[in-house]
């Protein structure tokens, strides 16, 4: 078999596979949702819907809250809501440690399961990567791409995409 060097078509298909690579990771979760709202995306968002200076209402529904029983979206006043996001938008910090109040949530533990199950398989894939493999590298760094959704679909697709990570991981590349 011939060994893959950069260049060409490789090297493009490199650069997909590093851009797809970024999605398990950038992940948008309860820290993330806060910064997006509070900043000036939310507030151009905002702006271009409502016009400049328009009352605004998120409408959220929180997982946790969900888990509780609760079945329809809370109306929060951005006024209101504004300081609780800022606050939370800087727990960021507590991602993925022992005192992360989300990180104990079903999709928040897949979402991490399926980042170390990620790099863990492209890295077996691209330590043996041949030419005659390339096609099948990038089509595993292209898994990463099917995990989206909220929640519930969110969670389906995760396993679907962890369990053909797997099996990718157990072939013989």
């Amino acid at each position: 078999m011939q060994q893959w060097s950069p260049g060409g078509l490789g090297e493009a298909k490199g650069l997909q596979a590093a851009v797809n690579g970024a999605k398990p990771m950038a992940y948008k979760d309860e820290y993330e949702v806060a910064r997006l709202l509070i900043g000036p995306e939310g507030r151009s968002a905002a702006a271009s819907v409502g016009g400049p200076g328009a009352a605004v209402t998120w409408r959220l529904h929180p997982p946790f809250l969900r888990a509780l029983g609760m079945t329809k979206k809370l109306a929060i006043p951005a006024t209101i809501g504004r300081p609780a996001m800022w606050l939370l938008s800087k727990g960021r910090r507590l991602r993925g440690t022992a005192l992360d109040p989300f990180g104990r949530a079903e999709v928040r533990r897949l979402e991490r399961t399926l980042v170390a199950e990620y790099r863990s398989t492209i890295g077996r894939v691209l330590d043996g990567l041949t030419a005659d493999g390339l096609e099948d590298a990038v089509a595993t760094a292209a898994l990463a791409m099917d995990v989206r959704g909220y929640e519930e679909i969110k969670m389906a697709r995760g396993r679907t995409v962890l369990d053909q990570l797997r099996d990718r991981a157990t072939d013989d590349r």
